[in-house]
């Protein structure tokens, strides 16, 4: 994704949230709307909520009385969450919490009412982290819902010699330390499933692939900006012919005539012995 700070643009959110949420896998949903069922009560833990995208997908799809804490460290995005909070029946409660990611300690009242959430974040995540995370969620008993995990998979129509170059810089530098250890990146996912396993989670994972057109075209150019630019500031040296790249992946996303597939992974993790893979 273009942003590679912690920190994330409201107006980027913003941008991103009506291709995340169309893309968002429909049997990663309906595994996550079976656990819920029959609950009377759920509390929702959503770590690195931003301006609340998780919240505004969830909460009319979750048939119980939601209970939800929202956990990020940027104040104004979680400010703009509670000002614009959906006006439901369903939504019992929300809590906003400033607070760094790097301590799991905040959520450790956890227990099987809860569901632990996130959304675009395990890629930035550390291996140490996301094992803490999982081993936290066994112990006391909560699922897990994590959309919109970046895989290192993208297709760009029509191609371009230079593609192949461009996206395995950028894949490299997923791995760079973004605050919580070094980045998992694009492996992310395949981590998760192999510590899942370990602790003996029931796993429900799908892709959850961004398929952008001509008519997505704002997310595109900055999708593809946002991969110039790292490439840029990774290789000074090789500044010129990212340029050139970007002019040219540019002029086609102005003309509509490119198509950009961003692979992504939706997973539900459940508290259970037993293994299970649904793909």
């Amino acid at each position: 994704m273009p942003e590679q700070t912690e920190r994330f643009s409201a107006d980027w959110l913003s941008l991103r949230e009506p291709v995340d949420h169309r893309s968002r896998s429909a049997r990663v949903l309906a595994a996550a709307r079976r656990w819920v069922a029959g609950r009377e009560r759920l509390r929702i833990v959503d770590l690195g909520c931003g301006s609340g995208s998780n919240l505004r997908y969830l909460l009319p799809r979750l048939a119980v009385t939601q209970h939800w804490v929202c956990v990020d460290q940027d104040a104004a995005l979680l400010a703009r969450l509670v000002a614009t909070a959906p006006d439901s029946s369903r939504l019992a409660e929300l809590s906003a919490r400033v607070g760094s990611l790097r301590s799991l300690d905040f959520i450790a009242d956890i227990d099987p009412s809860t569901l632990v959430t996130a959304s675009a974040l395990l890629d930035l995540v550390s291996e140490a982290w996301l094992a803490e995370l999982l081993t936290l969620c066994r112990r006391q008993g909560a699922a897990l819902l994590v959309a919109t995990t970046y895989d290192g998979r993208v297709g760009i129509h029509p191609k371009h010699p230079e593609d192949d170059w461009i996206l395995a810089q950028f894949n490299t530098d997923q791995h760079r330390d973004k605050g919580l250890g070094p980045a998992l990146g694009p492996d992310a996912a395949s981590r998760l499933r192999q510590i899942a396993k370990t602790l003996g989670f029931r796993l429900h994972q799908d892709p959850a692939d961004w398929q952008l057109d001509q008519h997505d075209r704002e997310v595109a150019s900055r999708l593809v900006a946002g991969w110039a630019e790292v490439v840029a500031q990774r290789l000074p040296s090789e500044s010129g012919r990212v340029r050139e790249w970007h002019r040219l992946r540019a002029a086609s996303l102005a003309a509509g005539e490119l198509l950009i597939r961003v692979g992504h992974q939706d997973l539900f993790l459940e508290p259970d012995c037993t293994w299970e893979h649904h793909r």
